[in-house]
């Protein structure tokens, strides 16, 4: 019932998985590990995490559950097929399912949203946020920050639908709701991302506020449910990083070999060794002046209005800003860590359409309807200013459709390394393909969409994967490798045989279509070892 909002979230989601089906190295472990699950089942020595553990440690929990919900397509779909070279189609497939996951949670959601802030809002976020680039694109990504907005989402769906029961009937299914709202919220800190804790606090105290829960009943519940998420995830992971017999520890290898809290290190790091700046600062105001008008577009500002006119909507505002807020202390700034507020915007956002377009409008129809014909200069006047506001978001609302093309413009050319790794496997019109060989993917590749779903879907076709850092170009020939997916250009002992370019930048030509184009450049090369004959002067060549 009342699912149509919805799918168009998820179809919006979905086209960005079609269009944009590589990943970049931040989503590797998940991704990887999703891989090694429906590949090799519990058989951990065979994982990918061995050889590359990651700068910190990460749950497995979020990647077994989508292993779960995508091996029926792979058994049912995949296995057997031949119509894919490699395996990236189980990549599309695990992808999908995430973005499902997160489309149930905004569903969830925008059903508390109506209970709360009426029909018109509702409508109004689904299409708010199906307008917005960051959320739908984000949402098939296997970030823990994306695992953690499945249960977040659900959790403040829960929290505002009690908002909406704080009365003498509904008081006991307030009490419900919001214990489980921050259930699922602190399920989310301990096991996927310890930031959502930040999120966390001002519901909390919302609910002491409003007395859905009494002091001493909040801190034995949620003593409780932080017990059993640290009980699920001390006891997977610790199995899941356990070093198989016989273990040779790379270079890349941390020893993780006792008891294991993966969002402890990854707490641990961020907070006490302050390490996270390595990997660059932002000013205290990057988040609301750059992270939230990208991600948000014209419900950023609608947001804020949305509040003024309904103070219903000023609890999820302000529970919102506080986690941006308190967010912006730490120097190290990601866009996607504030995903998990974005809900709460447009929710807000949504109140702001509604009675600015939705409600004004038909009020304006009403109106003619009733004067027929015979309105006053007043109901003129708010006649026009109703439809001027109308108009107003309706323009902000094509720029938001506008920029959402632009952004997915630049993703689409963003993931070279695995443009290039597909080619390698791909077979031409005329039939022909590269033999099987020994394939070398050096970092530039591996951070730009290279993965094991992108490897050879035959495991006795001959091919052989290697990912050695720290090899000299000089090396490579003498280690044997038949190609190298590379970000060099040219490399001693190899031919180019195709050279994959990425994105570079928007160009806009409004005398052209369409407008807006990526500028584009070549940065992932295929390459292919010479024999001893063809081998000149010891140098590759570029086109």
């Amino acid at each position: 019932r009342d699912v149509g909002p919805d799918l168009l979230v998820l179809a919006v989601a979905t086209a960005h998985v079609l269009l944009t089906p590589y990943a970049k190295v931040e989503e590797s472990f998940n991704l990887q590990a999703t891989h090694d699950f429906l590949h090799h089942g519990f058989h951990w020595a065979s994982f990918d995490h061995h050889e590359f553990p990651g700068v910190v440690p990460r749950t497995f929990l979020g990647a077994a559950a989508l292993s779960a919900a995508t091996w029926p397509v792979k058994a049912l779909a995949l296995d057997g097929a031949h119509h894919s070279n490699t395996k990236i189609n189980g990549q599309i497939a695990a992808r999908i399912a995430l973005a499902a996951a997160v489309v149930t949670s905004l569903a969830r959601f925008r059903r508390a949203v109506r209970t709360h802030l009426g029909e018109g809002a509702a409508l109004a976020f689904a299409i708010l946020t199906a307008t917005q680039f960051h959320p739908t694109f984000y949402a098939s990504r296997t970030l823990p920050n994306i695992f953690a907005a499945v249960l977040v989402t659900f959790g403040l769906g829960d929290w505002l639908e009690a908002c909406a029961s704080r009365t003498a009937d509904g008081r006991e299914r307030a009490t419900h709701l919001s214990k489980r709202a921050t259930c699922l919220i602190a399920c989310a800190t301990v096991i996927f991302r310890c930031d959502v804790a930040m999120l966390l606090a001002p519901v909390g105290v919302h609910v002491l506020a409003t007395r859905q829960q009494t002091p001493f009943g909040a801190v034995w519940w949620g003593v409780r449910c932080v017990a059993t998420a640290l009980c699920a995830t001390v006891v997977f992971d610790t199995i899941a990083w356990r070093p198989p017999d016989g273990f040779d520890p790379g270079p890349f290898w941390r020893g993780y070999r006792g008891v294991m809290w993966p969002e402890g290190g990854v707490l641990w790091f961020n907070t006490v060794e302050n390490r996270s700046a390595e990997w660059g600062t932002s000013p205290a105001h990057w988040y609301f002046t750059s992270a939230l008008p990208r991600s948000l577009l014209l419900a950023y500002p609608l947001s804020f209005v949305g509040a003024a006119m309904d103070r219903r909507a000023r609890p999820a505002l302000t529970c919102a800003c506080f986690f941006v807020a308190t967010y912006s202390l730490l120097p190290h700034k990601e866009l996607r860590f504030v995903l998990p507020a974005n809900p709460l915007f447009n929710a807000c956002a949504g109140v702001a359409v509604d009675r600015c377009v939705f409600r004004a409008l038909g009020a304006s129809a009403a109106r003619k309807k009733k004067t027929d014909g015979d309105a006053t200069s007043d109901a003129t006047s708010a006649t026009r200013r109703m439809k001027g506001a109308a108009l107003a978001v309706f323009g902000l609302w094509v720029l938001s459709v506008a920029a959402h093309a632009a952004f997915a413009i630049a993703a689409r050319n963003n993931y070279p390394g695995g443009v290039a790794f597909a080619r390698l496997h791909a077979t031409d019109r005329e039939g022909w393909r590269f033999d099987p060989g020994s394939v070398h993917i050096d970092a530039a590749a591996a951070m730009t969409g290279v993965s094991r779903f992108g490897e050879s879907a035959d495991a006795d076709a001959g091919w052989v994967y290697s990912k050695e850092e720290g090899l000299a170009p000089s090396e490579l020939a003498s280690r044997g490798f038949t190609y190298l997916v590379s970000g060099s250009g040219s490399v001693p002992g190899y031919e180019v045989v195709e050279a994959v370019e990425g994105f570079k930048g928007l160009a806009v030509t409004p005398t052209r279509w369409p407008v807006v184009r990526a500028r584009t450049e070549p940065m992932i090369w295929l390459h292919r070892r010479l024999m001893d004959d063809d081998v000149d002067d010891g140098e590759g060549e570029s086109p």
